[in-house]
């Protein structure tokens, strides 16, 4: 009797030892089969093959496994850095139709063909995307925020940020609310425009967009003094983006008065280029143009990024040329308008995503983040 109990235990663990080998084995040519197809879609979308490697995801992704949807994932996404638009909108589609894709894993997927669709200046597709999620989900209502900002609705922009705490958030939505108040002022809304500009201060004192947004607003309603506080105020908080404190100071009305308030910062600051070039714009304005000329010069031989020639040559390309009969200023402005275009000047670069822009401005117009031309 213990002999067959003995020789009945040896069977039962030898069929359970070759059981395990069956399982091992089954798996074994499963994780194969999904590897030969994941491979395979790699190679054929490195062979700039998209159809064949979406084909051969496809059979993966039959096979149910998360291994596949992140390859997915990661080929959009790098058919949307190398800017492949049209590629990376038609694999996301093709995965949400595909009847594959796992329910929990569906909102990543059309996060990312909001992405796409933004990329391609499919703005209104992106919102429809983003717009159901955005009030759960805190990655969805940050693209929608991007949207809307591209759109140029600025308030609804802000309304989002509202909505999103952390740090940074109040410096952000600053930022929203002085663009919000910019556009009502090219609109012709001087009072909303004010209002906005409130609130975009209220938000963060110490953003220097905020502040020449309400120099703007304050300038138009014709409180020149104010207006000229929040200047040098931003130009104190941010004195890297002095060049951005033009509009402001051009939509004041009263030049001279402007010049006196920047003629100190000048002073304290001699080496920077970009103070002596809204310098020599107001001492244009007042009509003191050969000192501006001798100013715009001082400002040229300051710069050391770039930026302030540019901005220079752009300047004096707008402005008007001297009469015949102003000789000696006629040849001082030829003589900057050349030393302006020898000069090697490489646009500013958002330190961000790289992007190039023409001038500095508060928003990169690739990215969408603010504060990034270095």
């Amino acid at each position: 009797m213990e002999l067959a109990n003995r020789q009945l235990a040896e069977v039962l663990a030898a069929g359970a030892a070759l059981a395990a080998i069956l399982l091992v084995m089954s798996r074994h040519r499963r994780r194969r089969s999904e590897a030969k197809a994941i491979l395979a879609g790699v190679r054929s979308m490195i062979s700039d093959d998209p159809d064949a490697a979406i084909e051969a995801l496809s059979s993966a992704a039959r096979l149910g496994t998360p291994q596949a949807l992140d390859t997915y994932l990661a080929m959009g996404a790098l058919f949307r850095r190398n800017g492949d638009l049209s590629r990376a909108i038609r694999l996301h589609r093709n995965m949400l139709v595909s009847g594959h894709l796992d329910p929990a894993r569906r909102g990543e997927v059309e996060l990312e063909l909001a992405q796409d669709y933004r990329r391609s200046g499919m703005l209104a597709e992106a919102a429809e995307l983003l717009a159901p999620r955005a009030a759960t989900e805190r990655e969805a209502a940050e693209a929608l925020r991007e949207v809307r900002a591209d759109q140029g609705l600025w308030r609804e922009a802000a309304a989002l940020q509202a909505a999103l705490p952390g740090p940074g958030s109040a410096r952000l939505r600053s930022h929203l609310l002085a663009a919000a108040a910019r556009a009502e002022l090219v609109a012709g809304h001087a009072g909303p425009a004010r209002a906005t500009a409130d609130e975009a201060v209220q938000a963060d004192g110490e953003c220097a967009d905020a502040r020449l947004a309400r120099a703007e607003a304050l300038a138009v309603a014709g409180e020149a003094e104010r207006a000229l506080d929040d200047v040098v105020e931003a130009l104190q908080l941010q004195p890297g983006n002095a060049l951005l404190a033009g509009p402001a100071l051009e939509r004041v009305t009263e030049p001279a008065r402007a010049l006196a308030r920047i003629e100190p910062l000048v002073e304290d600051r001699t080496d920077d280029a970009a103070l002596w070039l809204l310098r020599a714009r107001l001492l244009h304005r007042v009509g003191r143009r050969r000192v501006a000329l001798e100013a715009a010069g001082e400002a040229l031989r300051l710069d050391r990024t770039g930026e302030v020639t540019l901005a220079l040559r752009d300047l004096l390309r707008r402005s008007e040329t001297p009469t015949p009969n102003e000789p000696e200023e006629l040849g001082a402005r030829h003589a900057l308008t050349m030393e302006a275009l020898r000069r090697k000047a490489e646009p500013p670069g958002c330190v961000r995503c790289g992007a190039e822009a023409s001038a500095r401005e508060w928003r990169c117009r690739s990215c969408g983040r603010f504060d990034v031309f270095g």
